[in-house]
């Protein structure tokens, strides 16, 4: 598994076309991002949650996973940190960065393509545009076909929905999902999650439902 999948994944899903940016507002889009690459580092054991739901390097630990900037930027972070945290710090201390990563990422690799456009008082302002469609679209794509057919889901697509269920975020699936259908799988998928990753999970529902709520104020 690649190990900026995840990342990648849901900010493209969060991605809104039309407008050139994430459908999200910016602190609840880099929770989602933190979130999902940390699964990722969980999922091959380079990271760890514990009881207490601190995010911790493995020791000892696999082989470093290949990655790109924003593993890297993850893991080097947790694993240099001589004190453990919890899932809301990292998000916390890791959103800006990761965003930028994840946007610099693909860019990189040519699915989004940065550009500029002018506001109604002739200023130019930066725009992601998508440069790549199939790329771009794909994420979305199998994360709906798999909820249509949930004997298909993987593992990385069963984390992704349980990303986006614990941003509180179903309506992103729409039209094509059904929210309520959508929170019910990733639930039931929740309950098959190894330890580390479910406690992940909580955590990241817990930061994600304190952000919404400053959001919205």
């Amino acid at each position: 598994m690649e190990q900026d999948a995840l990342a990648n994944g849901v900010f493209l899903i969060a991605f809104d076309e039309a407008a050139g940016r994430s459908g999200l507002a910016p602190d609840l889009l880099a929770c989602g991002l933190v979130g999902a690459q940390l699964a990722d580092l969980v999922a091959v054991g380079a990271l760890s949650v514990d009881p207490e739901h601190r995010v911790v390097a493995t020791r000892p630990g696999p082989t470093r996973p290949a990655g790109g900037e924003a593993a890297t930027l993850v893991l080097d972070s947790i694993a240099h940190e001589p004190r453990s945290h919890p899932v809301r710090a990292w998000i916390d201390a890791l959103g800006g960065p990761l965003l930028d990563a994840v946007r610099n990422d693909l860019v990189q690799r040519g699915v989004l393509v940065q550009t500029s456009e002018r506001s109604l008082l002739g200023r130019r302002r930066p725009r992601l545009a998508i440069a790549d469609p199939p790329a771009a679209r794909a994420p979305g794509t199998a994360l709906r076909s798999m909820i249509r057919h949930p004997a298909t889901f993987t593992l990385d697509g069963a984390v992704t929905l349980a990303v986006i269920a614990a941003l509180g975020v179903e309506r992103l699936l729409e039209p094509e999902v059904d929210r309520a259908t959508a929170r019910s799988l990733a639930q039931d998928a929740a309950q098959h999650f190894p330890e580390p990753l479910a406690r992940l999970q909580a955590g990241l529902a817990e930061t994600a439902a304190a952000v919404s709520v400053a959001v919205r104020r």
